[in-house]
């Protein structure tokens, strides 16, 4: 445990406090035996599966902890025990304060009706009293940008509409914890970056944050501390570099152990994330030959690769970025427009284009992918991606194994200083 979290529990500055946590489902061999168990209150059998085990966590207040990964380590299942939709069977949970949740947004709404109807039903459920809703309710409303339909039923309404509304009453509750699962924006266009603006707010203002995400690269910008959770039990848990380092050279490992491939091919579509920016063409050059098949000698040639973008020009201008990567899980270097200290430039209209020069790549031979990002002007909300756009295979006659060529300089002396010779 370190420091600041020993100090936390001293002084009594826990948000949520943990000890032996665990949930296991039942699984019985028979009816007989379910009924058994029902009628005369028998243990959980041996056979019951058991999605969290024995977990002891301190969470102070105001932290951002990530929970990271596979799919069926227990994460889910460690967000509901935390927000009480789950009992746990074994150990004790403490939380202090109100508990918002991004998990199923809208789940508690009646599609039959209308949209303030719903806000009016649901409002109490979160904690806020007739009083304060009623208080907050316009605003609710306005920030969800369905105002012309809060009178028509929610049935009525797109998938984007009812996840605005449903994320607009779920953050103004005023929380003390906020739980969210994946998403640190929601919906489409303006209204995610109007989220993710709202929930970097919260956490601006103090209010703790478990964030369970399989994007490594926003779970270690955004968060102060990260647990990784494997098969139900605490695999790490520290600084983000740290964890997220350690889960990726895991999942690496584990896809060479399987035999994986590359994953998606080169010239792979981009894909588009719900934002009010987007790269509208990316162009990888090898000495000036554009290609998505790039291939030269170790040490030699000169990679361009090439952003093209558009933006809303009210907004911030956004930040580029690249990542180099092997096999199917590792990333083997990232490049970022705000860590290198360089601002986009942009049009009247938003629009722009964002270079990244290599004259040299220190790469040994094997095959790498390229991929290309846009994001907001703190680099965290990804408003547009292009995974694996492109190819680039190096050629190297050397025999010594490695991936990169470190930069060095040989220095010769004959003997040994200080052997009298």
């Amino acid at each position: 445990m370190n420091e600041q979290v020993a100090g936390d529990r001293e002084g009594g500055g826990l948000a949520i406090s943990a000890r032996h946590l665990g949930k296991a489902y039942a699984s019985f061999a028979s009816p007989v035996k379910r009924l058994g168990a029902v009628l005369f209150g028998r243990g959980l059998p041996a056979e019951s599966f058991w999605a969290l085990r024995d977990l002891s966590l301190d969470v102070p207040k105001g932290e951002s902890l990530g929970v990271i990964g596979q799919n069926g380590a227990g994460k889910s299942t460690l967000l509901q025990l935390l927000c009480s939709t789950l009992a746990p069977t074994t150990g004790t949970l403490q939380v202090q304060g109100r508990i918002a949740a991004l998990l199923e947004l809208g789940a508690g709404f009646n599609p039959d009706f209308s949209g303030r109807d719903n806000l009016l039903l649901n409002g109490p459920l979160l904690g806020l009293t007739r009083a304060q809703l009623e208080e907050r309710l316009e605003d609710i409303i306005d920030f969800s940008g369905v105002r012309a339909f809060i009178d028509q039923p929610v049935k009525t309404y797109s998938s984007g509409m009812f996840v605005r509304l449903a994320f607009s009453l779920a953050t103004s509750v005023d929380p003390d914890i906020l739980v969210i699962d994946e998403a640190l924006s929601v919906g489409d266009g303006e209204f995610a970056r109007k989220s993710f603006d709202r929930i970097l707010a919260m956490k601006e203002r103090g209010t703790t944050i478990l964030f369970c995400s399989h994007s490594l690269y926003q779970v270690e910008a955004f968060c102060t501390r990260v647990i990784w959770l494997h098969q139900g039990q605490v695999r790490a848990i520290g600084e983000p570099h740290d964890v997220v380092r350690d889960y990726t050279m895991f999942l690496a490992a584990q896809a060479d152990a399987a035999g994986g491939t590359a994953g998606p091919g080169p010239g792979q579509a981009i894909t588009q994330t719900p934002g009010h920016a987007r790269i509208t063409r990316v162009d990888t050059l090898l000495d000036g030959v554009s290609s998505t098949h790039l291939s030269c000698a170790a040490g030699e040639g000169c990679l361009e690769v090439v952003i093209d973008f558009e933006s809303d020009p009210d907004l911030p201008a956004p930040t580029a970025g690249m990542t180099f990567e092997v096999g199917s899980v590792l990333v083997l270097s990232t490049v970022v427009s705000l860590s290198d200290g360089v601002a986009l430039q942009r049009d009247a209209n938003g629009r722009g284009r964002a270079t990244i020069r290599f004259d040299k790549l220190p790469l040994r031979k094997g095959e790498y992918f390229i991929s290309a990002y846009l994001g907001n002007e703190n680099a965290i909300h990804l408003y547009s991606q292009a995974i694996r756009i492109a190819s680039l295979r190096v050629h190297d006659e050397r025999p010594e194994p490695g991936v990169v060529d470190f930069p060095r300089s040989w220095h010769f002396q004959a003997g040994v200083p200080g052997d009298g010779t």
